[in-house]
């Protein structure tokens, strides 16, 4: 899962302008959100990749309008 969860850092890096404190922050979240994701059984690593970008835009951003949080 390290491919992933570098994949999704180096992309969300790209896309926003955030620093590498924040960065390594949000790495421990990420981590556990893309566990529990696996341990879900998903195991699709594309598919992860785009979960955790997403959840990565949720803790930048905060969550979207109308997002039920499930």
């Amino acid at each position: 899962m390290d491919t992933v969860i570098d994949r999704v850092l180096s992309t969300f890096a790209m896309m926003r302008n955030v620093r590498t404190g924040e960065l390594e922050e949000a790495r421990t979240k990420l981590e556990i959100y893309i566990d529990t994701l696996a341990s879900a059984g998903q195991h699709d690593e594309q598919r992860l990749a785009v979960y955790g970008l997403a959840y990565m835009r949720e803790l930048h951003d905060g969550p979207t309008e109308g997002a039920s949080g499930c």
